[in-house]
């Protein structure tokens, strides 16, 4: 039987948080009745692909609007000592894993590919089979965050470090329509010259404080680590621990000259820390340093701007959607509403293109 609609394609971008406007943009073409055939998403495009797929994007909607900054840390955040990542990922999985199950990626209705990264090649590593939930851990798992993911005999990151507009991978399966949403139309505006300028100071302020800590780190090192005092300080653990194993023997290790030393040493730490300005440390004010996980995030979204801007002058779509959520930060998924509504809004002014292309590209009968 002839079919009777083109077949129509959508490749999702990367952008942790910012991936709320997929979810809006999926709405509106729903609720136009466009049916999407392909759905091939890079990271948070995975993820938000995945769910539609899976008949839950409005679960997962309900789950990320209205909610706070502290709320959303409780979907993913399980810190592990930081060797290959930040965080384990258990809890993501768990998170994933509730609302899709766990149903092979071949057994949705529509084809679905996650794209993920070969760590240890560099190849683009498109996954169109197995369980959903595998595939869209190995897309999300965002270099120094999350931990990378052992899949199908490979070591997998983050999507978006190979391919996060993945234009390319969804017009190698040859839809009649090519729909694309790129979340980084643009370099965000979150640093403003003035706030560019105080980051900038705070950094070198903070550089000659940690100059005089870590002097003062070395010499407390020297005074204490020799090998008298380490055969004193082990054998006067090891009595604690053996004598005083199921009862209380606190009290003997802290009375270690091991431990009042570092107690010592963090107590001038915090002094010297506590000199600095208020709201130096904080994210929210206009004089931050940068923490190891915004210099992270911020350089993956300059990277990705521009890889998107290459992939879209080289395989541009039949019809571009770019929601304008690029201020939004990639862990800011208390701003997920407003992302949302921005998709939509884009998505709608998209309508009338879509359905132009619908018309003129019918599969002959």
């Amino acid at each position: 039987m002839a079919r009777k609609k083109p077949r129509i394609g959508i490749a999702l971008d990367s952008g942790g948080a910012m991936g709320g406007a997929h979810v809006g943009v999926l709405e509106v073409l729903a609720e136009r009745a466009i049916p999407l055939d392909i759905i091939v998403g890079s990271s948070a495009g995975a993820a938000v692909g995945a769910f539609f797929a899976a008949g839950k994007i409005k679960e997962f909607k309900d789950l990320i609007t209205d909610i706070s900054f502290i709320q959303s840390l409780s979907y993913y955040a399980d810190p592990v000592f930081p060797f290959s990542g930040l965080l384990a990922g258990e809890k993501a999985r768990r998170f994933i894993r509730a609302l899709v199950g766990d149903v092979l990626i071949e057994n949705l209705d529509t084809t679905f590919i996650a794209v993920a990264t070969d760590l240890l090649t560099g190849e683009t590593v498109p996954i169109d089979r197995g369980p959903l939930v595998d595939a869209v851990m190995a897309s999300i798992s965002m270099p120094g965050i999350f931990r990378p993911v052992v899949h199908m005999g490979r070591l997998l990151t983050d999507g978006g470090v190979s391919d996060p507009l993945p234009l390319d991978i969804l017009k190698g399966l040859e839809p009649e329509i090519s729909i694309a949403c790129n979340l980084h139309p643009r370099m965000t505006s979150r640093y403003s010259p003035a706030r560019r300028k105080s980051i900038v100071a705070a950094e070198q302020e903070a550089r000659e404080v940690e100059k005089d800590l870590a002097s003062g780190m070395v010499d407390r090192v020297v005074a204490f680590i020799n090998p008298q005092a380490i055969r004193d300080g082990l054998k006067s653990l090891a009595d604690t621990v053996l004598k005083k194993i199921g009862s209380p023997g606190a009290d003997a290790i802290l009375d270690t000259d091991y431990v009042k030393a570092l107690k010592d040493y963090l107590s001038q730490g915090a002094q010297r820390l506590n000199e600095l300005k208020p709201g130096y440390f904080s994210p929210a004010g206009e004089d931050h340093r940068m923490n190891i996980v915004e210099i992270l995030l911020t350089s993956t979204n300059i990277q990705q701007y521009r890889k998107n801007r290459i992939m879209l002058k080289y395989e541009p779509p039949d019809v571009l959607i770019e929601p304008d959520v690029v201020d939004i930060a990639a862990l800011e998924f208390s701003r997920s509403a407003s992302a949302i509504e921005e998709g939509r809004s884009k998505a709608s002014d998209a309508i009338p293109r879509i359905l132009d292309l619908m018309e003129r590209r019918k599969p002959a009968t």
